[in-house]
């Protein structure tokens, strides 16, 4: 009887000891499971972080970006003094490779010159990492870009970091008489030649907005179309074929090698003309799909006119919000494809309702809605 109390004993111990050693194994193991979800990082949150960091960037809220990065980025920095040009106007952040505690996002970002005939697309890789279960920054390597610029009146396109520019245009092949939006649409006015304005181009570079200026300013929409050309090289005496007894073998005709290379050709279409004002800044959306300009007029106040890339111009109350004559609309980015940030300057007399408008807005191209940033 002892014995049986004894082995029950023993029996309920290592049963008590089996439950637990078992339990301690499942806390262990969802320990291990919470702490694989703490590290692994979420695609969608990951890019917001780096759509808010790249915001401040395109506020030129400098100070706020060392708050994104690691350490090991921190320390890799200079602290120089900021340029105000050329400046970040758009941003656009491609899908992302996601791999547990780390993230790389592709982004292309946009830069303008304003008044000044300058546009680069740069693209960048980010590489986001999960620190002390906090999302930071770990590297931005630049990997490729486009530049357009301007050279003896003629705009040139660089690819690719080469170094090397290919004509594309120049004042020559801008037409010599347009309608404008702002008049009777039969009267037409000369194109101004003076030199060429701000300009900008689509992420692909395919696509060009071109400004020249003078007295009026006019403003176009080029279009690139890369074709194939092909010729015939001569070849030197040492490249032919020679037969047994050292003669030149084949015809003349033999003796030439066909070669292709590519060769641009551009359509262009206008899109407004602007008179006794100079255009100072246009901008592509990250799309190409949108496009806003910046025209000083002849009291130096500035507005901005906004226009679908068919040319349509959108009529968004703008003016009514901020008259021509009380306002200046400054410094336009695009925040996202359909949000254009834009500064508000009063005018000198500017009443005191008027000064309370001073500051920076953001205005929605889909529902029209201006709302200023607080």
């Amino acid at each position: 009887m002892f014995m049986k109390k004894l082995l029950v004993l023993a029996l309920s111990v290592l049963l008590v000891l089996f439950a637990s050693c078992s339990n301690k194994g499942e806390n262990q193991e969802k320990k291990n499971d919470n702490k694989e979800q703490v590290m692994k990082i979420d695609e969608k949150q990951a890019m917001s972080f780096v759509d808010n960091y790249l915001r401040y960037v395109l506020k030129g809220d400098y100070a706020a970006l060392t708050g994104y990065y690691t350490e090991k980025l921190k320390t890799s920095i200079k602290e120089v003094k900021t340029q105000s040009n050329p400046r970040p106007v758009a941003f656009k952040i491609g899908e992302g490779d996601i791999e547990k505690d780390r993230a790389e996002f592709k982004v292309t970002m946009f830069h303008a010159y304003d008044g000044k005939p300058y546009y680069s697309v740069d693209f960048f890789k980010y590489v986001v990492v999960m620190d002390n279960d906090k999302l930071l920054i770990d590297s931005i390597d630049k990997e490729d870009s486009i530049d357009i610029y301007e050279q003896d009146k003629t705009l040139f396109k660089r690819d690719k970091d080469s170094g090397r520019g290919e004509k594309i245009f120049t004042l020559k092949d801008l037409p010599a008489f347009v309608y404008s939006k702002e008049t009777v649409r039969e009267q037409k006015y000369e194109v101004p030649r003076k030199s060429f304005g701000p300009c900008a181009t689509t992420e692909d570079g395919k696509s060009i907005l071109v400004s020249s200026i003078g007295e009026n300013s006019y403003l176009g929409y080029i279009k690139l179309i890369e074709t194939k050309e092909t010729f015939k090289v001569a070849q030197g005496e040492e490249e032919k074929k020679k037969d047994g007894d050292g003669k030149a073998q084949g015809t003349e005709e033999e003796s030439n090698k066909e070669e292709e290379k590519p060769k641009i050709n551009f359509t262009i279409k206008d899109i407004d003309f602007y008179f006794s004002s100079t255009i100072t800044s246009v901008i592509f959306s990250p799309s190409g799909q949108n496009l806003v300009v910046e025209v000083k007029d002849k009291n130096g106040l500035s507005f901005l006119s906004l226009y679908k890339a068919s040319g349509e111009k959108m009529d968004l109350k703008l003016e009514r919000r901020f008259p021509k004559d009380r306002f200046s609309l400054l410094k336009p980015y695009f925040v996202s494809e359909n949000e254009i940030a834009f500064s508000v300057v009063p005018s000198k007399n500017a009443t005191d309702e008027e000064l309370k408008l001073k500051g920076d807005w953001v205005l929605d191209l889909q529902k029209g809605d201006i709302s200023q940033i607080k």
